[in-house]
């Protein structure tokens, strides 16, 4: 039998390599940075599976990749998959924790969807409690969920800091502006102010 075993393998090398089944290995070529290019590629000309497609292969070669978890969550966001969107961007917070994007997307998913707006409205208030994070868009979306809490006045306090924020900077654009003055528009509307009590006639 051990003499049978060389001879075996000197036909099949006699054979010919062309009966010896070819074996191909798929590589991906691209790093996690390049698969992420092409995914917001996808994402600007609104091709959301493409991108989410690109995203997740991303994730496949850098399972930690703290801008492939944002970017994934929104994905999820914009197709308006709150719960998968939330966990993206709590696995983006995990890595990054406190990071201003982060929690600021973190924050919109809750105030679309209308669940854990608590905890995003005590991240959000970590955020801009440093100055890094005292930002027009920042102070916009904290004083959005401070509204949806019924805490008005604290809320007209972030809408007129963004405000404020935002004309006095250079690169704050006109319609961030616009939308800060829309979001602080609303106060009135959610919360009128009481009626003045009638004069009484004596």
């Amino acid at each position: 039998m051990r003499r049978a075993l060389p001879l075996l393998l000197i036909l099949l090398l006699a054979g010919g390599c062309s009966r010896m089944p070819k074996i191909i290995v798929l590589e991906d070529p691209l790093t996690a940075a390049e698969h992420i290019e092409l995914g917001v590629a996808y994402e600007r000309k609104g091709e959301l599976e493409l991108a989410k497609r690109e995203y997740e292969r991303a994730l496949r070669k850098e399972k930690n990749h703290f801008r492939a978890r944002v970017n994934l969550g929104n994905v999820f966001l914009a197709k308006k998959d709150y719960e998968q969107a939330r966990a993206e961007y709590l696995l983006a917070l995990e890595i990054r924790p406190r990071d201003a994007e982060a929690t600021n997307n973190f924050a919109w998913c809750a105030i679309l969807s209308g669940e854990g707006t608590e905890e995003a409205m005590a991240r959000m208030e970590a955020v801009v409690s440093e100055p890094p994070g005292r930002r027009p868009e920042f102070l916009d979306t904290l004083g959005v969920l401070l509204m949806r809490a019924n805490r008005p006045g604290a809320a007209g306090e972030a809408f007129a800091e963004a405000e404020t924020l935002c004309r006095n900077a250079d690169a704050c654009p006109e319609s961030m502006l616009r939308e800060i003055r829309e979001h602080r528009g609303e106060l009135p509307g959610r919360f009128p102010s009481p009626s003045p009590t009638p004069a009484l006639i004596k």
